[in-house]
């Protein structure tokens, strides 16, 4: 349903809050950078960014209840280093050769593959089905690497650095990118070397 924004500044930033639905809160950073809002029923909506703010909450890095995008990125960052290290010296524990890179791809559904050859790819796929909590982590780990994405190509670095709440971070975010993507398939590259792994946004 179409509604007439009204707009207010609030720390430097801009919401926009339909007529009709007070409580709702949506923050671009921007009006240029507000994308327009998807149809949804509120209730999926509501779902979603609850979501949202429950997986921001993991960025938090005080008791002060507020984050800034830049927490997110650094979230990520450790995330993405955590699981690197435990995965590689368990796989390295089991014989695998850690030193080959290669490509894993990781299903929402709950698996995470080798993606084309690698000497110990068996042995690889394996193991992640026999630890589905490193499936699990892998999962929320691409999915704070698509939240530190979205905001390092929308934002300014001043406003990667302002703080917000975690409700009005996960406003911003539901209006901002396709959440859905949270749960499309991904994955990253994994190698040896001495710089950190890089995490990727792989599609197969």
């Amino acid at each position: 349903m179409a509604t007439q924004p009204i707009e207010q500044a609030v720390q430097g930033y801009t919401y926009r809050r339909p007529r009709k639905t007070a409580p709702d809160s949506e923050f671009p950073l921007g009006p240029e950078q507000s994308k327009t809002r998807r149809d949804e029923s509120p209730a999926s909506g509501s779902v979603m960014r609850g979501y949202l703010r429950d997986l921001l909450a993991d960025a938090v890095p005080d008791t002060t209840g507020q984050l800034t995008f830049g927490d997110v990125e650094t979230r990520h960052a450790e995330l993405l280093e955590t699981w690197n290290d435990e995965v590689k010296a368990d796989l390295a524990a089991l014989g695998v050769d850690t030193a080959t890179v290669f490509r894993l791809s990781y299903d929402p559904a709950g698996a995470a593959t080798v993606v084309g050859d690698h000497p110990d790819k068996d042995m690889i796929n394996a193991y992640f089905a026999a630890n589905p909590d490193k499936v699990e982590q892998l999962g929320r780990t691409l999915q704070f690497g698509k939240l530190a994405a979205t905001a390092k190509n929308r934002l300014s670095e001043r406003d990667m650095n302002r703080p917000l709440s975690t409700d009005a971070m996960a406003w911003w975010y539901s209006t901002n990118m396709d959440t859905q993507s949270l749960f499309d398939a991904g994955g990253i590259v994994v190698g040896a070397g001495a710089a950190p792994y890089k995490g990727l946004d792989i599609r197969v």
